[in-house]
């Protein structure tokens, strides 16, 4: 019995061991060497995505004298984890955006989208590919080439600066603790390269239990609280999730911000939910002969209807005036800047911004 006992403390103890170390493989490191760059004292910015460059390049020119920068939403990664850039990147690089004695700074994003084959976009494997990230980010050695590899990619389109939009890591605590580790080596070179750098979080990021690095640009996202992935219909933020996501921002290093987004969810019976902009949204509205109701607890506009089959339809969507709260309730929290996701099929843009609003 004695020696039963023996071996089952033996393994008891085996098993807490190869526990705590695997507890400590993940623990979040300290902070890196990267030091504060200078920022603007207040950061507006935008997307313009790929896929809706002509509208989105309207709208750019429309409100560039508003804006300290514009991220081209355009990289991603082919099957083997190599950056690629999607659409017009280079005609982008080229366009003027007007302002008045200030640059408005060029940033290409880069998502962990996976493409099977670049030269067609629809041959999209996979959103949000995370595999790809935890081979990418396995090694300091592996982490490093694919640093290089974002820098030159910014370099060979002649962006300003750098914007990585990494997303779903924080399901995976391997590909989470890669993941911190990669932006404290990215913003240390970064720093060393005097290139901007903007990094993005989705809003279930775990501020208040890691630390991340100074230097970058930090985003959290301040969306999708309803969308394609909830079966539940309502606005993409209300505030209070605004609040809880402005909270968390206030966790990172500064400068730091939130992203507010424009247009919408549509949720019809019997279909997969799908994303509108608002003009989308307001045809669909007049397709439906449906009376629009602005809800109190996010200011996002809102109907119900059915379609010519009977099946019911409802849609919310941001306008002006929702992005206007939201961007309020950001200012009087205190953010240090506002990016907006994205600028194309919007009806009234320029309302959104006060210097353009009486124009």
């Amino acid at each position: 019995m004695r020696k039963i006992v023996k071996i089952l403390s033996g393994i008891l103890a085996g098993s807490a061991i190869v526990l705590a170390a695997g507890f400590i493989s993940l623990i979040v490191p300290s902070t890196s060497s990267a030091k504060q760059r200078p920022q603007p004292s207040f950061d507006n910015s935008a997307w313009i995505a790929y896929w809706d460059y002509d509208r989105g390049l309207k709208e750019t020119k429309q409100v560039s004298s508003q804006l300290n920068s514009v991220s081209y939403f355009g990289g991603a990664l082919d099957k083997d984890g190599k950056v690629i850039v999607l659409g017009p990147a280079a005609a982008f690089q080229k366009e003027k955006l007007p302002r008045y004695k200030v640059t408005v700074k060029k940033y290409l994003s880069v998502v962990n989208d996976v493409y099977e084959n670049p030269d067609d976009p629809k041959a999209r494997t996979s959103l949000k590919d995370t595999a790809v990230l935890e081979n990418l980010l396995a090694t300091q050695e592996s982490r490093q080439a694919h640093i290089q590899d974002l820098f030159q990619t910014v370099k060979k389109y002649g962006y300003d600066g750098l914007e990585v939009d990494y997303e779903q890591v924080w399901k995976n605590p391997l590909v989470a603790f890669r993941y911190v580790k990669f932006v404290q080596e990215i913003a240390a070179a970064a720093d060393e390269e005097n290139l901007p750098l903007r990094i993005i979080f989705e809003p279930s990021v775990p501020a208040n239990k890691l630390i991340f690095p100074e230097g970058p640009e930090y985003v959290i996202m301040a969306y999708n609280l309803y969308g394609t992935h909830t079966k539940d219909t309502g606005p993409k933020a209300d505030t209070a999730f605004i609040d809880t996501v402005l909270s968390r921002a206030d966790r990172l290093p500064r400068p730091h911000s939130i992203a507010l987004a424009t247009g919408g969810c549509v949720w019809e019976e019997g279909k997969t939910p799908y994303f509108v902009n608002e003009e989308e949204a307001l045809a669909l509205q007049k397709r439906l002969k449906a009376d629009v109701t602005r809800d109190a607890a996010s200011q996002a506009l809102h109907f119900t209807g059915k379609d010519k089959d009977g099946k019911t339809v409802e849609a919310w969507y941001a306008d002006a005036d929702t992005l206007k709260a939201w961007k309020k309730q950001a200012l009087e929290h205190g953010t240090d800047g506002l990016s907006l996701w994205r600028l194309g099929g919007n009806k009234n843009i320029r309302q959104y911004y006060p210097g353009l609003e009486n124009r």
